[in-house]
């Protein structure tokens, strides 16, 4: 599909065959080095989505692949505790199912756990 030619410094790519724009983002945001960042964003959004706390929650960031989350209710914060293991799961295969990832790549860790404050 494409080959990869280097001159000096630069990069040229050379399309061959037209190419889906679905084919083509994900292989962009590689290339760039872009995927962790559009990786942390998958995940954050995917906290709202699997947990359903988001408006528990005050404020969250990924740190070296920590999901941290500072939570307004302590009820809350206890029952997502008790549930951080298939959290973490869910928002792996949240974020592993997303094109830019090639759509379900096996067991890889996105997210290694997660801190409640």
């Amino acid at each position: 599909m494409q080959s990869r030619r280097k001159y000096d410094n630069h990069v040229s790519l050379e399309r061959k065959d037209p190419s889906p724009m679905s084919d083509l983002v994900p292989m962009f945001l590689r290339l760039s080095g872009m995927t962790s960042v559009v990786n942390e964003n998958l995940i954050l959004s995917a906290w709202d989505k699997v947990t359903g706390a988001g408006q528990y929650t005050l404020k969250k960031y990924v740190r070296n692949g920590t999901l941290i989350c500072h939570i307004s209710s302590s009820v809350v914060r206890n029952q997502l505790y008790f549930q951080k293991e298939e959290i973490v799961a869910a928002i792996n295969a949240e974020v592993a199912s997303d094109p830019v990832n090639g759509g379900n790549q096996g067991n890889r860790k996105y997210l290694k756990g997660i801190m409640l404050k």
